[in-house]
């Protein structure tokens, strides 16, 4: 006759002990993987601000041919509405509008476009002296200031701390492009 097959004795679960270890475990593993979440976050934050200016351009051009009339893009004032920055503080957003008198301010009755509101901290946004407090397109599309110059313009959006950053770039056609860059050039 063969033998019984022994029978373990208690239950077949986990003990108290057992749970224990494989919380701290699971606690440090997302303890490790929550600086580079992080990081990934910011990171679509700072891609989505960049997109947003990049598209707010591109509306802009869109509306100045349609219009057939200038349409602006200036830097918002804090806590107004629908001011325009002399400063060109962009960092507090930016409005669209139809510059119905091409002085490239938002006066009343000219039609506003798009309003975006300030750009999160701790995202940073800088922009280039050429187009410190506006970007403007005349009705034939093109970047120009009132007086028919060209204009060009380099947004660039960072966070501190990140490897990377985006900028918008417009060409003296006004054609707006979208570009990762390192931060060597976020400075």
């Amino acid at each position: 006759m063969g033998q019984r097959p022994r029978q373990a004795s208690g239950s077949a679960g986990l003990t108290l002990l057992e749970v224990l270890v494989v919380m701290a475990l699971l606690g440090v593993m997302v303890s490790l993987a929550a600086p580079g979440v992080s990081a990934l976050h910011q990171q679509h934050r700072l891609q989505a601000q960049a997109e947003g200016l990049w598209s707010s351009l591109v509306l802009a051009r869109s509306e100045a041919l349609s219009r057939q009339q200038r349409v602006t893009v200036c830097a918002r004032a804090q806590g107004q509405a629908g001011a325009c920055d002399p400063s060109g503080l962009w960092q507090q957003g930016w409005l669209v509008f139809a510059d119905a008198n091409d002085n490239t301010h938002f006066d009343a009755g000219e039609a506003l476009i798009q309003l975006r509101e300030a750009v999160p901290d701790p995202l940073r946004l800088s922009v280039s002296s050429t187009a410190k407090a506006y970007f403007s397109y005349s009705a034939e599309g093109r970047s120009a200031t009132p007086q028919g110059a060209f204009m060009a313009g380099t947004w660039r959006f960072c966070v501190p701390g990140l490897e990377t950053g985006w900028q918008v770039v417009s060409n003296a056609l006004g054609r707006p492009r979208l570009e990762k860059i390192g931060v060597s050039a976020c400075g």
